[in-house]
Parts: structure tokens; sequence; C-alpha cells
């Protein structure tokens, strides 16, 4: 008869760690690719003001965006100011029911979190950025914040 010989030692072999970086940048790349960074089109053309003081905004998912100013494309250079709400053109009436149709999309407890962030051209008829203000007001944005440019000299 044969005999088996039981070793003593029994140890888990150390565990490969190789192709974990692959594994890693794997997982980061399917991440890069799938993730959707929100971006608004701009269709109007404006220049906006500067200013001295300004500050970021953190939380980005809450933004709506409206800008005022004359249109990009040549085929509607007839026209004079538009107003455009997100990626859409509106009319001054329909800005209500427009951004209440977008807050019924974000959560409750986020509703009154929103905020509005104007990008208004320069020569804008301050008349026409009243009645927008109020029309946000009406749908419940009471946040707004202006879209301008750093102004690095100083006036006094």
């Amino acid at each position: 008869m044969s005999k088996f010989r039981k070793s003593t030692s029994r140890e888990v072999p150390a565990l490969n760690t190789a192709s974990l970086p692959d594994l890693i940048f794997t997982i980061l790349f399917f991440f890069m690719i799938v993730t959707n960074m929100r971006s608004v089109p701009v269709k109007i053309q404006f220049e906006v003001p500067t200013a001295t003081e300004l500050q970021k905004l953190k939380e980005k998912s809450l933004l709506v965006y409206v800008m005022i100013g004359k249109p990009h494309e040549k085929a509607m250079k007839n026209t004079d100011i538009l107003i455009q709400l997100n990626s859409d053109f509106v009319s001054l009436e329909e800005i209500p029911e427009r951004l209440q149709a977008l807050t019924k999309k974000v959560p409750t407890e986020d509703q009154e979190k929103m905020i509005a962030v104007l990008k208004i051209d320069k020569n804008t008829p301050m008349g026409l950025v009243n009645d927008v203000k109020k029309k946000l007001r009406e749908a419940g944005i009471l946040t707004i914040h202006y879209s301008v440019e750093k102004n690095t000299k100083r006036n006094l």
C-alpha cells in the first residue's frame, strides 16, 4: 500500500492583483461614456454685462436657463429680441406653463430650490427683463441669478 503524505502547511495562495488596474480603468471609461453632461444649446446672440463680484453656482441640476437676445440664425434676422428657455424659443406668455412643466419633473423637495439663470444681452430693454422676472415668479421660481463676465478693471 501506498502512503499519502499530508503536508502540514496549507496556505491560501496570494491574490493576483495584476489585472486590477485594467478593471478599474474599464469601469472608469464605462462611466465616462454613459454619463450625460447637461448642456443647453445657445440659439441667441448676446453680449453679457461685466461685474466685479462673482459667485459660482454649486447645484447645477436645478438650473433653468433663460436667455434673451437677438437670434443667431440668419433667417430670423428681422426679428428683434427672442427669449430662449433652456433649448426652446418661447413667448413671454408661455414662460409660466413651460416652467411649471419643468418643475413637475423635479422631486417635490427640490422644486423650491430651482434657480433661474438669466443670460441677457446688455442692450435688452429692462422692461422686458422685468416682465420675464414676473413670469418666473408666477411659475414659482423665486431665485434668480444673472450671468455676467468678470470685469478685470474696477471702476470706482
